[in-house]
């Protein structure tokens, strides 16, 4: 109560407005921020999905080296495959001299990736 001591009845007044003016202050910063937040929140997942996808579709590349390093360099038949690296489901098969690649990404689209393995080398 001291700090209204000092003020008139008319001041007293204008610090009441102040009350009000500064819960209308909060509730537009407060509607700022969940204007970004929804905004940003869509983008954000948007780049972490393709994120992982970027990482499934590099680890079917490094699988699909491998089974042409097998075929070109160890004399292993072309055959279909399956097989699961962190829970994904690489399915590999054979056309021709190119060892292909299906997957699933995040959304659950069907992917393919397709590697040229070239002659045998023996």
């Amino acid at each position: 109560m001291r700090l209204y001591s000092s003020l008139e009845e008319g001041d007293l007044r204008i610090v009441k407005c102040q009350k009000g003016s500064v819960m209308a202050e909060m509730l537009v910063a407060l509607s700022i921020v969940m204007m970004m937040v929804s905004l940003l929140l869509p983008q954000t997942v948007l780049i972490m999905q393709e994120r992982k996808n970027i990482q499934i579709r590099y680890k079917a590349f490094v699988l699909l080296k491998k089974e042409a390093a097998l075929y070109m360099y160890e004399n292993e038949a072309k055959q279909q495959k399956e097989k699961v690296i962190n829970g994904n489901v690489y399915y590999t098969y054979w056309g021709g001299n190119e060892v292909c690649a299906m997957w699933k990404d995040v959304k659950g689209k069907m992917m393919e990736q397709c590697f040229y393995a070239g002659e045998k080398m023996n």
